[in-house]
């Protein structure tokens, strides 16, 4: 093969993300900040026909207690997409770098205990307003964060006491570089087919939503037709965190936790994950199942029980 005049890395990078126009803008978007947060400024710096398979893999190793499973890999798709790129486009020949087997490491997930959950169920039912309740049922039907915001009352169903998810707020770089906002919200549909669902929501939640029921088309949370930022509901959750005297942790520890709480329940997978909006059972499994000391001690007990019959 005859190889194009060498180039870095971080430009064949840029050629990559010019390519893919059959993409979301907010999948765009956010493999740019990954790019840019993470590769740019290390192997990116790098001239494509001198990267090696043990260049990439001792990046991917230096971020693995840094980043969770889903983050790395996302970055190991983006080189070997972009690498492919590169190939196929004749920029290198090295058709081995395709064939790369790369190693991730699980991070630990953060769950909510059972003592956690019910101090900052507490807090939540105390003075309550709109964006306690949106968290309440973040905790009990595992929605997104940016499916939260995006909530209409249209979507909220209170006859059959289910809502259903047809749209995500996001944040993605603004394209008019003559703004001062480098970003800017926007509404987008669903993370994927499956992400689109009905849900059940729990009778006290029912009740609650009640008293704060809006014209049809505005948000739940910004009281009007606005868009609201996740960010404001993410700050908002980290105040009541700390009053709670719990540690700081993402919004999504929310959907972690009501995925572990349901399989402490007896909720069998299948309906959990189609819940979550997941599109098999094996990611429910890998991604937010995550047994707690107290289910573990259960088992065990369980077994000894089982054994002494």
């Amino acid at each position: 093969m005859r190889v194009k005049k060498s180039m870095t890395y971080n430009e064949i990078l840029k050629l990559w993300l010019t390519s893919k126009t059959d993409i979301k803008i907010q999948s765009k978007f956010n493999y740019e900040s990954l790019i840019l947060r993470y590769i740019k400024d290390s192997i990116g710096i790098l001239p494509i026909h001198k990267i090696r398979k043990e260049d990439i893999q001792i990046f991917i190793d230096s971020l693995q207690n840094k980043l969770t499973i889903s983050t790395q890999k996302k970055l190991i798709y983006i080189i070997k997409a972009s690498l492919s790129y590169a190939y196929h486009n004749h920029y290198c020949n090295y058709l081995d770098l395709l064939d790369m087997k790369l190693k991730t490491s699980k991070k630990t997930i953060f769950v909510l205990s059972r003592e956690e959950q019910n101090t900052l169920e507490s807090i939540l039912k105390e003075k309550i307003n709109i964006r306690k309740i949106c968290i309440l049922l973040c905790l009990y039907t595992g929605l997104r964060l940016g499916e939260v915001c995006g909530l209409k009352w249209e979507d909220i169903n209170f006859s059959s006491k289910s809502l259903v998810i047809r749209r995500t707020i996001i944040r993605v770089k603004n394209s008019d570089y003559n703004s001062p906002q480098k970003t800017i919200l926007m509404e987008s549909t669903p993370k994927s087919e499956t992400s689109k669902r009905i849900i059940p929501i729990p009778n006290f939640i029912i009740e609650l939503l009640g008293r704060y029921k809006q014209k049809e088309n505005y948000f739940l949370l910004s009281n009007s037709e606005k868009l609201y930022d996740p960010r404001y509901l993410e700050s908002f959750y980290a105040r009541i965190l700390q009053k709670c005297h719990i540690k700081n942790h993402k919004f999504h520890t929310l959907r972690h936790t009501f995925a572990t709480r349901s399989i402490e329940s007896k909720m069998d997978v299948k309906t959990l994950s189609e819940l979550l909006g997941h599109s098999s059972i094996e990611i429910t499994l890998k991604l937010y199942v995550h047994p707690t000391d107290e289910m573990k001690r259960t088992s065990i007990e369980n077994l000894v029980e089982f054994m002494a019959i």
